[in-house]
């Protein structure tokens, strides 16, 4: 269970870190599209304090379901490419992630439909919200890890 919290707690924060650092590298597209004579070809600058995180966190998940996976003799390699998550050999825990998965989906679903109201004016938005679809998109995913977690949690205990 702790896990489970672990990492969606982790993909969470991976979620709003890359939204923060898509609407960086966008924002600095659109002062070169405003300005062009600043100087020719593209600069980007990536941010440390953007970077360093995602890549602690990616590095920790990376580890974390290493070392936690559920089939001990299978090499990086092919644990790499696998779902590790859905791929649990104990019946009670394939049953639970699969009420968790249902939830999640279900969630996913309905924030997305609730999603398209704003999305639907998002032309009339102010200058202020150009990044809005970024951190859109990573509420939409954030709550659908959190329901997945949560619904995991729940079933877990029950």
């Amino acid at each position: 269970m702790k896990r489970v919290i672990i990492q969606s707690c982790l993909n969470i924060c991976m979620y709003f870190l890359g939204a923060a650092l898509i609407s960086s590298i966008t924002q600095q597209l659109e002062l070169f599209d405003n300005d062009p004579v600043q100087g020719t070809g593209i600069n980007l600058t990536l941010e440390l304090p953007l970077i360093l995180p995602l890549i602690i966190i990616a590095v920790t998940l990376t580890v974390m379901g290493y070392l936690n996976r559920t089939n001990k003799k299978s090499s990086f390699s092919e644990w790499s490419v696998g779902m590790t998550e859905f791929s649990d050999q104990d019946e009670r825990e394939e049953v639970i992630t699969g009420k968790a998965t249902r939830v999640a989906y279900m969630t996913f679903l309905t924030s997305l439909t609730a999603l398209m109201i704003p999305f639907s004016v998002y032309a009339r938005f102010p200058e202020g919200f150009s990044s809005f679809p970024f951190y859109a998109i990573a509420t939409v995913m954030s709550l659908g890890t959190f329901s997945y977690m949560a619904a995991w949690v729940y079933h877990y205990q029950h």
